[in-house]
């Protein structure tokens, strides 16, 4: 079934969950550590300006998904519109985003045209331990994105605790959010897709509901005080 630009959903029955996953088809690696990657938390998917709001009927009519969250992002000259569909299960989320054309391009904008059109920004996997799991997975080869020393400086006024000493998320580059249900841990992989359009997050979950998009605006004033101090 038709899902956004070329992609295709594919519905599945499978009787023995725990089993193999397509036997005879894929061959798949050893599971990683106990707790490392739980599941997919959610999939990211920029979309080309204008398309946002019938891909959300679409999930709705469709595939019966609600839609459980949305917000106008703006990033200094740059902005984006964001919607949430969820299964009732909450088991499979999509975060759908556009460029808002009234704005400077931003990310949104360079994806879509690096891609080709809409697709699949990043996929989300969720972790109960993302210290463990960044360490792990940053042993065995993964790259992950650095964050600015200027973000961790504002991070316990704007933030307070959050579980994990400051210096440790500063020492790893985990981002830190909080919304009006807890907080989120989260990290983001280097893209090594040909097109550099796919990447990877780390997501450790303790009560938050959203998707860190205070990180988004954290960031980049992050890096504009960095600037600024360096042109000093």
């Amino acid at each position: 079934m038709d899902g956004f630009g070329d992609v295709e959903h594919r519905f599945t029955s499978r009787r023995n969950p725990a089993g193999p996953f397509a036997p005879g088809r894929i061959a798949e690696r050893p599971q990683p550590a106990a707790g490392l990657l739980r599941e997919v938390d959610h999939l990211a998917v920029c979309l080309p300006a204008g398309e946002l709001d019938a891909a959300i009927r679409r999930y709705q009519d469709v595939f019966d998904l609600e839609q459980t969250f949305e917000e106008q992002i703006i990033v200094g000259k740059q902005a984006m519109r964001s919607k949430v569909v969820q299964s009732r299960s909450r088991g499979v989320t999509f975060t759908i985003i556009e460029p808002d054309l009234d704005r400077d391009p931003g990310q949104i904008d360079a994806f879509i045209e690096a891609h080709d059109g809409a697709g699949v920004q990043h996929v989300a996997f969720r972790t109960e331990d993302i210290v463990t799991g960044v360490r792990t997975c940053a042993a065995r080869g993964v790259p992950f994105l650095s964050t600015p020393g200027e973000y961790y400086q504002a991070l316990p006024e704007r933030l307070g605790p959050v579980g994990v000493p400051v210096e440790q998320l500063r020492e790893l580059s985990i981002l830190a959010d909080r919304d009006y249900a807890g907080v989120m841990l989260q990290i983001f992989t280097a893209s090594t897709h040909p097109r550099h359009t796919l990447f990877y997050e780390l997501i450790e979950r303790r009560g938050a509901r959203t998707f860190g998009t205070n990180n988004i605006k954290a960031l980049y004033e992050a890096v504009e005080r960095e600037q600024a101090a360096a042109q000093a």
